[in-house]
């Protein structure tokens, strides 16, 4: 018996000798266990791989069960996560008016183009002005607006275009992140957007004074918490 249980050891030594575990390195792990797979010793392989597995796991990585690149996101750079619920996601029809939380605020989701109607601009009339893109890159990007005369928010408008189905959005601007109520068309229209009120741009005590927008983190997450995209803005 103390013989049986000397050769297990040894044999695991063995195995965890050749398998050298890098970053990311799923696959040559699995190609050794294939190649145990030929031997007596296939539980022993299928250890060596699990626990390889586990070290690949501890990275601190969101990964897609699709395996697509466009959903890897390490979690060092990941935007912060806002306190609270993310607030419900809603889905309008073309065209339909969605308030934003403010008189004469509101927005229109068309094919191809978001439509923001800020009170400043229009009043309580009609008009809007819109975002639209050409069919390409998965992107997402943001647009603002202010509100005076107080000048002590801002209107962000998240952008995001690409495949999957977005159903949260952040954004963290001056330390802070704050969660985007998302809003989309029915069906996979190919894009969703965003909108939080948050820090204006502007000085309250001195309205002229412009703050850069720069180094604002947006991000994108499907149902599952995978990041769909994300950005830091810059000048």
């Amino acid at each position: 018996m103390r013989d049986t249980e000397d050769m297990v050891r040894g044999a695991l030594r063995d195995e965890a000798a050749r398998v050298a575990v890098a970053d990311w390195s799923a696959g040559p792990v699995r190609a050794h266990v294939r190649r145990q797979r030929r031997g007596r010793r296939v539980a022993m392989g299928a250890s060596a791989a699990v626990a390889a597995l586990a070290v690949v796991a501890g990275t601190g990585a969101v990964l897609s069960e699709r395996h697509d690149s466009r959903a890897v996101a390490p979690a060092s750079q990941a935007p912060q996560v806002p306190e609270g619920p993310a607030p419900e996601a809603v889905v309008v029809e073309p065209g339909t008016q969605l308030p934003l939380g403010r008189q004469d605020w509101w927005m229109q989701l068309k094919d191809q183009e978001i439509c923001v109607h800020d009170a400043p601009a229009y009043g309580s009339g009609p008009g809007c002005s819109g975002y639209s893109w050409a069919a390409g890159a998965t992107e997402i990007t943001m647009q603002y607006y202010g509100n005076p005369p107080q000048y002590r928010e801002g209107l962000y408008n998240l952008v995001y275009h690409g495949p999957g189905q977005v159903a949260r959005m952040t954004m963290e601007v001056e330390g802070r992140a704050y969660w985007a109520t998302v809003a989309s068309l029915p069906g996979d229209p190919g894009y969703a957007t965003g909108y939080v009120w948050g820090p204006s741009s502007k000085s309250p005590d001195a309205p002229k004074t412009t703050h850069p927008l720069d180094g604002i983190r947006l991000a994108a997450y499907d149902a599952q918490g995978r990041v769909l995209a994300s950005r830091t803005l810059s000048s």
